[in-house]
């Protein structure tokens, strides 16, 4: 009977945090990886790579840092596909490499059951044929 409660408590602790996966909004944080693309050669210059944090709140705002790289992010989220994937408008702003300043837009898309979100952001100006990128993998 006790191996019994033990496999279920540990069932509902599981089935928990895989909840927490299934809608976007809320507390994110990781490694963010910030890289200029060129259509025909793909990355230019070495990528860089800096820990940071999304808050998404209910009513979609979006706020967040890369400390170390002195960006701060703000912008918007909306349902993309369902609840547990987002269109994300974001400004970045205040970066130490200003190639990352600027308005950017695209998608954070959750993995319950691996229990991460992929976040990719293109810049929507262009920087001479560049594209600044941003990509992260993010945990709750």
């Amino acid at each position: 009977m006790r191996t019994l409660l033990v496999l279920a408590a540990a069932s509902l602790a599981t089935l928990a945090q895989s909840q927490e996966y299934t809608h976007y909004h809320g507390g994110w944080q990781g490694p963010f990886l910030l890289y200029v693309t060129q259509q025909d050669t793909g990355a230019q210059g070495s990528p860089a790579v800096y820990d940071g944090s999304l808050q998404i709140a209910a009513d979609g705002s979006v706020r967040g840092q890369l400390p170390d790289a002195d960006c701060i992010l703000s912008g918007s989220s909306t349902d993309f596909v369902s609840p547990a994937n987002a269109a994300l408008e974001l400004d970045i702003s205040g970066c130490k490499d200003i190639r990352f300043n600027g308005h950017f837009a695209g998608k954070l898309i959750n993995n319950p059951i691996l229990k991460y979100a992929s976040l990719r952001l293109s810049s929507t100006r262009s920087l001479d044929a560049d594209t600044a990128q941003v990509s992260a993998i993010l945990q709750r």
